[in-house]
């Protein structure tokens, strides 16, 4: 059985995008965890036993404050718990980073196919948007850690 040029193409285009999902999830992990890059975040500078200070990062990745925070008496599992959202904001950034790739891809796709720019920003929007929010949701919660609203 001999296959058609249509089914050539269709398997052409899943190895295509397959590759590129492969692609951008090796890149986003490459620049979420070796590289470390994780704008508006965090990482933990110094850790003793009743204290962490902790460096915020600027909109770029690079250092911007110093902050020892010290849980109150009796609430030492708060140290703990900001230490481990620290230590797990790099899997939020390579979903967040891989989303933005992947979306750029299928825009790119899409446009070449003819589609409407404005239709097709809308819709790869919606690729970015679940993990951005993950994302803004675990910063969120370091940040209330270190202010001391976190319940």
């Amino acid at each position: 059985m001999i296959m058609g040029e249509e089914t050539l193409n269709k398997i052409r285009r899943v190895l295509l995008y397959t590759a590129f999902l492969l692609a951008a999830f090796f890149l986003s992990y490459f620049v979420a965890y070796p590289l470390g890059y994780s704008p508006l975040g965090y990482e933990v500078v110094e850790k003793q036993e009743n204290t962490v200070v902790v460096q915020s990062l600027n909109t770029w990745g690079f250092e911007e404050k110093r902050i020892t925070y010290q849980p109150p008496e009796e609430e030492e599992w708060r140290q703990a718990a900001l230490v481990d959202r620290i230590e797990g904001q790099a899997m939020e950034y390579h979903l967040f980073f891989t989303a933005i790739m992947v979306a750029i891809f299928w825009v790119g796709m899409d446009v070449m196919k003819g589609k409407p720019l404005g239709k097709v920003l809308v819709l790869s929007c919606f690729y970015v948007f679940f993990s951005g929010l993950s994302l803004i949701q675990h910063l969120g919660d370091i940040n209330e850690i270190l202010e001391g609203s976190f319940y």
